[in-house]
């Protein structure tokens, strides 16, 4: 590597837009980088060698600390990284850095500075100073400890111009899903909603005050998707925008036609999108237009929850009844829709539950998955939580009971149940949503190889598994209205796992016989062969 160059860690699963803007403005300012994926803990000794063993040792290393959740191996990773005898700066970033500085930088000496907000000139004149060795103290954006090691928070950074930013570092090779080349891509910073238990909103609030959503110039999202689809042979693009979509039908018209104008002018082919929405987003008029202009391909909705109660604890601005038709009418619009449910929230009943559950049953079509409102930093969650001292943990870490006693047993015990389902490494929940966009992908880019019986397995299997978790949950619930042992509800979770796991299995066979089926065909038209019907055994 070259003499004082930068390292960047951070989860790599996919293109990291976060620590590529940061690579790319380090590189526009002429200081070399490496960007290193720290994917999972097993991950920690192969970036440690890749940081220690390399020849100069960079000048900086730069922690991602978006994730709260992976936050303690970051921490750690620091800590190793000095008991191994690394001298550089260690300065960290992201939303849970930003928010947690001041006890990150009480707790750990090892982590030298924060750089708050959104980072990129702070970094750079970071790394500037670093090189130069001059003094860091003028560097707005950055806190820090002074000479006698208080902290030193300094001014807040003024958000940079999106238009003017350069474009994410793209180095490495990318994605792909049957052969087309996918690229995550933001058209947006920010959201102008204000959720109660999202940190994003009271992330941009405190730069910008009542402005916390920032639009790129559609004539440089176009140059950039012309550049990616050009150069790098992109034709998936997977807009990571908060919302995707203008707070009003009119705006977001307007854009998705000036979006759709200027890539026609460039000369972009065939593309599909995938992009995000709020339920009150969806507009008949507003997502024709969408899939005839910009392909869209998969979308993923901001359900949340659709109990009252839930609906007004996160402050979601949303109605059940919007819910409920925004799914109806995609699912009339033939559009690929997923979604996420928080059904443990800190003032869940049984009957909120039910109304989720309801909900699941009723969608199931949609592949989805379903867990418990963390307590995020910076957010008036947090905050109201801390306020009535229903908090356990620390920042690294909080926790709650759920107010309703039998909710919270119906929690502890379904996360137990669930975890291979919903939330180990390739599980069922989650694959299927990769499932159903590979026949997605297929039917867009190959109508003359699709069939509709891939659309109509994939929709069984995710159907198939709602509907059996929506079985399990309510068989929990009956558990744990009861006054039963111990020793009798660990035998009631050993036996629920076992048949919720026994139903795993014989969905991701269907999902890898299905993904087989698909991957075979598309690679067949690709070799100019025309393969027989292979038909799809959903054995459930």
């Amino acid at each position: 590597m070259p003499k004082d160059w930068i390292a960047l860690i951070g989860p790599e699963v996919e293109e990291n837009l976060s620590l590529r803007y940061l690579a790319a403005a380090l590189e526009t300012g002429g200081i070399p980088c490496r960007i290193i994926a720290f994917n999972t803990w097993a991950d920690i000794t192969a970036v440690l060698e890749k940081i220690l063993k390399a020849d100069p040792e960079p000048l900086m290393v730069g922690l991602s600390l978006s994730f709260q959740w992976r936050a303690k191996d970051f921490l750690a990773l620091a800590v190793a990284l000095r008991e191994r005898g690394y001298e550089g700066h260690i300065t960290a970033g992201g939303h849970f850095g930003t928010f947690a500085c001041t006890e990150i930088l009480r707790d750990f000496p090892e982590i030298d500075s924060i750089c708050l907000h959104e980072a990129e000139e702070t970094i750079v004149r970071l790394a500037d100073s670093l090189r130069c060795g001059t003094p860091a103290d003028t560097i707005s954006g950055l806190a820090h400890r002074d000479a006698s090691g208080r902290m030193r928070p300094s001014g807040l950074p003024r958000p940079p111009d999106v238009s003017t930013l350069a474009w994410p570092d793209r180095r490495g090779t990318p994605a792909s899903c049957l052969g087309h080349r996918i690229a995550p891509i933001i058209s947006s910073r920010g959201c102008y909603a204000k959720c109660e238990f999202c940190c994003i909103a009271e992330w941009h609030e405190q730069t910008l005050p009542g402005k916390r959503y920032r639009l790129r110039p559609v004539t440089d999202v176009a140059d950039e998707m012309a550049w990616l689809h050009h150069n790098r042979g992109i034709d998936v693009f997977i807009f990571h925008d908060d919302n995707f979509f203008l707070p009003t039908r009119t705006k977001s018209l307007d854009r998705i036609h000036a979006l759709s104008t200027e890539l026609g002018k460039r000369n972009v082919g065939r593309f599909a999108t995938v992009v995000k929405a709020r339920p009150d987003d969806i507009d008949e008029e507003v997502f024709t237009f969408m899939t005839a202009r910009l392909g869209l391909t998969r979308l993923y909705l901001g359900v949340e929850t659709d109990s009252k109660q839930g609906l007004m604890t996160l402050r979601r601005g949303v109605t059940s009844d919007q819910n409920h038709a925004a799914l109806a009418l995609l699912r009339r619009l033939g559009i690929y829709v997923c979604f996420n449910m928080l059904i443990f929230d800190p003032d869940s009943t049984v009957e909120d539950l039910e109304t989720n559950l309801e909900f699941i049953d009723r969608h199931g079509e949609c592949p989805l998955n379903f867990g418990r409102v963390e307590l995020y930093a910076g957010t008036p969650l947090l905050r109201r939580m801390l306020a009535s001292a229903r908090c356990s943990g620390d920042y690294l870490g909080w926790d709650y009971h759920l107010g309703d006693p039998v909710m919270q047993a119906v929690f502890e015990i379904a996360m137990r149940c669930f975890y291979d389902r919903n939330f180990a490494h390739g599980s069922i929940a989650n694959r299927l949503m990769g499932t159903r966009f590979d026949v997605e992908v297929c039917r867009y880019f190959h109508p003359g190889i699709y069939r509709d019986e891939w659309l109509e397995a994939a929709i069984c299997a995710s159907r198939t598994l709602a509907r059996d978790s929506v079985a399990g949950l309510r068989e929990i619930v009956r558990f744990a209205l009861t006054d039963a042992s111990r020793e009798e509800r660990h035998i009631f979770e050993a036996g629920l796992r076992q048949r919720l796991r026994r139903a795993n299995t014989r969905l991701q066979d269907v999902a890898a016989q299905l993904e087989a089926v698909v991957q075979r065909a598309v690679g067949a038209r690709c070799l100019h062969t025309c393969p027989a019907p292979e038909p799809i055994a959903m054995s459930l």
